[in-house]
């Protein structure tokens, strides 16, 4: 089944994140950042998946944030920056962090 094809409805993506099928999870996290008008809930939905066990569910959630900061010029700061900086203790994740940090410097007010 492809990305297009998928039930996008809240309740069916909330199914599909708490899922353990990374492809989908990776496919509706993007699918998100460029296709769902809801700031407030899509920066939400990535924060929470920042904490995601699995690495590379958390590295497109730290990268998503960056993306929704150049694409709607906003980030909310004060949820956001506390959160990349916890997850930047994590060798794994400085890379992505300090892009998304850049990321939202360059395009959010």
């Amino acid at each position: 089944m492809d990305v297009n094809s998928l039930d996008y409805s809240k309740e069916n993506i909330e199914k599909i994140l708490k899922s353990k099928n990374v492809k989908k999870i990776t496919e509706t996290l993007l699918y998100l950042t460029f296709n769902i008008d809801d700031f407030d809930w899509v920066q939400n939905t990535m924060l929470r998946m920042i904490s995601n066990p699995d690495e590379n569910i958390s590295r497109l959630a730290i990268t998503c944030l960056g993306h929704l900061a150049r694409i709607y010029s906003k980030i909310d700061r004060e949820k956001v920056i506390p959160c990349l900086k916890l997850k930047a203790k994590d060798k794994r994740f400085v890379g992505q962090v300090e892009d998304t940090l850049n990321d939202i410097n360059m395009f959010a007010k």
